[in-house]
């Protein structure tokens, strides 16, 4: 199987290259090969996510796609992620095609991810990700999206997300004030932050340093406690 990847330089020019070339390269830093648009009959939706991990916004084709860039966003392991910046095009034989992983990644520890979509893939576009991925240095993983409760729980702390909810005193004061487990609003309402408490200890939620059991709703009456605090 013949496979090239199309990718954008770090200068934005357009490059096609044996994936082999590939290794190392920062794709989920590139630019995109394309910006999404709208046209009249277009059955997705556009729309985009500002992803708190690295500033930029990342184009989502599909609400599933911004639901899955909204885990990414949340994962503590993800140091950089962005969407549509790579195409795997394959041939063998008389038969082609071309595969574009809904993201790109790479963790915290250094290893590059390709997430691809959980959705029937032609005959030859699996053989050709994973041909691509050996070659390249890449982890092929299909995207996830957050299942149950948890997604309208990230939804909603997603909102204090920003840079702006941090502050470094709130921090200090909220993470002493769940050292040990106890209900959210308990421990917001004694920490003396006032009115702003809530939107801090969401925005510490978000960033995981603070956590609580993510399989129920999170409420106002959620038991909160400090990463590295757990409950025994």
């Amino acid at each position: 199987m013949d496979i090239q990847v199309l990718y954008r330089s770090a200068a934005g020019r357009s490059c096609l290259h044996d994936p082999e070339r590939l290794r190392g390269v920062p794709l989920e830093e590139r630019p995109a090969l394309s910006e999404p648009r709208a046209y009249k009959g277009r059955r997705s939706i556009l729309t985009k996510w500002s992803s708190s991990t690295t500033g930029l916004s990342v184009w989502c084709a599909s609400n599933v796609q911004m639901d899955a860039a909204m885990l990414l966003d949340f994962d503590r392991d993800i140091e950089c992620f962005q969407s549509g910046v790579a195409q795997v095009r394959w041939q063998k034989g008389n038969e082609h095609g071309a595969v574009q992983p809904a993201f790109f990644a790479r963790t915290r520890d250094g290893r590059r991810l390709a997430i691809v979509h959980q959705r029937p893939r032609a005959r030859g576009e699996e053989a050709a990700m994973q041909q691509a991925a050996e070659a390249a240095g890449w982890e092929v993983r299909q995207m996830e999206v957050p299942q149950g409760v948890l997604r309208p729980s990230l939804a909603r702390l997603a909102h204090f997300r920003a840079a702006e909810y941090a502050d470094p005193h709130a921090r200090e004061v909220l993470l002493k004030a769940f050292a040990e487990p106890q209900p959210l609003a308990m421990g917001v309402a004694a920490c003396g932050l006032g009115r702003e408490a809530t939107s801090r200890a969401w925005h510490l939620l978000w960033t995981g340093e603070l956590t609580t059991d993510w399989s129920a709703p999170l409420l106002p009456t959620s038991v909160v406690w400090a990463r590295g605090k757990e409950r025994t």
